[in-house]
């Protein structure tokens, strides 16, 4: 699984891509990546970036109360090597058949707007207070 480097940076703020996106998709502008998103999701803060993409917090605005709090990962270049696309594969497979408390699960995997604009995955999963990689430092 990926390590996410948490960000603490004041400057590394999320803004919106004044670049046009299609589909009535929002764009913003999070650590140096473009993320195009549906209307109903709202990006929030920076969570990290890794080796194979970024995680943002967001808020779902079609869901109520605290289950609205999500996170979105961005994998970029998920198809550009055979190597990338079977480790995006073992990593989605697993966070959707492990069913543990301790294992972030797949909410959802948003479509993209054609078979030719697919080359990076949004992965939708709940949003967790501190990854692996913060609670091993902390021992």
């Amino acid at each position: 699984m990926e390590r996410i480097a948490k960000t603490t940076s004041s400057t590394e703020k999320v803004t919106a891509d004044t670049t046009p996106s299609t589909n009535g998709r929002k764009a913003y502008k999070v650590l140096g990546s473009r993320f195009e998103l549906p209307d109903n999701f709202e990006i929030i803060d920076p969570v990290g970036s890794g080796a194979y993409g970024v995680v943002v917090a967001a808020k779902d605005k079609n869901e109520e109360g605290e289950n609205n709090l999500i996170a979105i990962k961005k994998i970029e270049k998920a198809f550009e090597h055979k190597v990338f696309a079977l480790r995006t594969l073992r990593e989605l497979k697993i966070m959707r058949l492990l069913d543990h408390e301790n294992v972030l699960s797949v909410k959802t995997i948003l479509n993209p707007d054609s078979l030719e604009a697919f080359k990076e995955i949004y992965v939708v999963t709940e949003l967790m207070e501190t990854d692996l990689a913060q609670i091993i430092k902390s021992n």
